[in-house]
């Protein structure tokens, strides 16, 4: 599926399903636990790319600007929602770490964001909320923008060649806190759905909450040719934020490390 078409995602629909989940998000991800799992991995990008400043692209409640906060790096945070923000901000306060948040639209960066930044983030699959290929090269426009000179992108999406070419139906399943978090794709002529579907037992029966955002699944291509056109060189491809090898037809991510010249 190549990107040349929108698939119909719009602003409104990406920022009301992440408001309608904030409440939940940090049970199904596992907030607390992932510190230990990725903190090895943030922190030899930090050492080798010599990183004080970054920016959060698509932040949610805040774990990788947290993460990157105690590796002593000044973060500014940026998220769509609202209620993602809220509880970083809340998230903040209990760790007793210092972000700067904002709800702002990555168009917004170059003429919202003061000084340049050594490297931006924007991890889980956020830029496949894009809502057009015209939108996702104005974001890496942006990101090139508020970088300085030989600054990176680390970009982590998911893998779409592989998704798309199996057509997988299940991302995954998790219990946590009395809740089962099922995420699962739907396939239609305009591309991916992405749906949410958490089930929660209760005294009074089976509660069922179901959520719907549409994608744009970036292609290892489409995000090469964007980056490129972008003006960022040194693109590296990885199949996780572990950086090891990436592989079409079975990496779970698709990660990309680029710079600015």
């Amino acid at each position: 599926m190549a990107l040349t078409t929108s698939p119909d995602i719009h602003a409104d629909d990406v920022r009301d399903f992440y408001e309608a989940l904030s409440a939940d998000y940090d049970l199904m991800t596992g907030f607390q636990d992932r510190f230990i799992r990725e903190r090895p991995f943030l922190h030899m990008i930090v050492e080798k790319y010599h990183i004080q400043s970054a920016l959060d692209a698509g932040c949610g409640t805040g774990f990788h600007s947290f993460l990157l906060t105690q590796l002593e790096v000044k973060v500014t945070a940026v998220d769509l929602s609202p209620g993602m923000i809220t509880l970083l901000r809340r998230h903040a306060r209990k760790l007793g770490l210092s972000v700067t948040p904002f709800v702002m639209r990555f168009d917004s960066f170059p003429k919202s964001l003061d000084g340049s930044f050594d490297a931006v983030f924007s991890l889980g699959n956020t830029l496949a909320h894009s809502s057009s290929p015209d939108e996702l090269q104005e974001s890496l426009l942006s990101f090139g923008k508020v970088l300085r000179p030989g600054g990176i992108v680390f970009l982590q999406n998911l893998n779409y060649d592989r998704i798309l070419g199996d057509r997988e139906k299940v991302q995954s399943v998790k219990e946590a806190g009395g809740k089962t978090f099922v995420r699962y794709y739907d396939y239609d002529e305009k591309g991916v759905v992405f749906n949410i579907l958490t089930i929660e037992k209760t005294a009074d029966g089976i509660l069922q909450n179901h959520r719907t955002v549409r994608l744009l699944p970036l292609l290892r291509r489409d995000l090469v040719k964007a980056l490129e056109a972008a003006g960022f060189i040194g693109i590296r491809i990885f199949g996780g934020i572990s950086m090891n090898d990436y592989i079409e037809g079975s990496s779970k991510d698709l990660v990309v490390l680029a710079q600015r010249p």
